[in-house]
């Protein structure tokens, strides 16, 4: 088991793994997200009905907050923009997390014993697919730290402008595990065309489910 990630006091560290679980951008997802990127996220009246056009799910949600499911099985948040988690760095075992739930959802994949390298593969290949659509990103930035519950880190963020929109690909720490694992999204929502992007640190922050 590496530095992240590590187990809570009193639990049997060889009872626990880490975790990835992915499901990646396919181009045809990548095409719509792009096309949502050029609509006025100020105006809900034009972003709602052109995702419900889509042919994304309202029905299997794999969360309660969620408000889509898409073909391959990404859950879609939209209360402060668009919110498409689609992969999960996380730990399995104990009696906290006995179950590996991502890795059970339609369309995911999971490899145990997996970490940061497998984490960070996921989302270069997801920033790959949206710079074949947009070009180099506009602000492709990293920021290193440590965390409490996810040890040390080194987060890659990258923002594409669209109009006064902004998209973002880049990871983000899980609300359901309370902060304790980490994910990697796309966010979609408004950004003034004036507006500079944020320091790598203040990405975080951007990024609302």
């Amino acid at each position: 088991m590496s530095e992240d990630h590590q187990p809570e006091h009193g639990e049997d560290e060889t009872d626990i793994e880490d975790c990835v679980a992915s499901c990646p951008i396919d181009a045809k997802l990548a095409d719509q997200l792009v096309g949502l990127a050029d609509l006025p996220w100020q105006d809900p009246g034009v972003t709602g009905p052109a995702m419900r056009s889509l042919d994304w799910s309202t029905d299997g949600m794999p969360t309660d907050e969620a408000h889509f499911v898409t073909p391959a099985g990404h859950a879609v948040y939209t209360d402060y923009g668009l919110y498409l988690p689609f992969v999960h760095y996380y730990v399995v075992g104990g009696e906290l997390w006995p179950d590996d739930f991502w890795g059970s959802q339609p369309g995911w994949s999971s490899l145990r014993g997996a970490g940061r390298v497998e984490f960070e593969a996921c989302l270069d290949a997801a920033i790959d697919r949206f710079a074949e659509r947009l070009g180099p990103p506009e602000c492709d930035v990293r920021t290193e730290g440590r965390h409490l519950a996810i040890g040390s880190y080194s987060w890659r963020y990258a923002a594409w402008r669209r109009g006064g929109t902004i998209l973002v690909v880049g990871p983000a720490l899980d609300g359901y595990s309370y902060g304790q694992d980490e994910e990697a999204v796309v966010y979609i929502g408004e950004f003034a065309e004036d507006r500079p992007f944020p320091p790598a640190a203040d990405f975080l922050n951007l990024l609302r489910k």
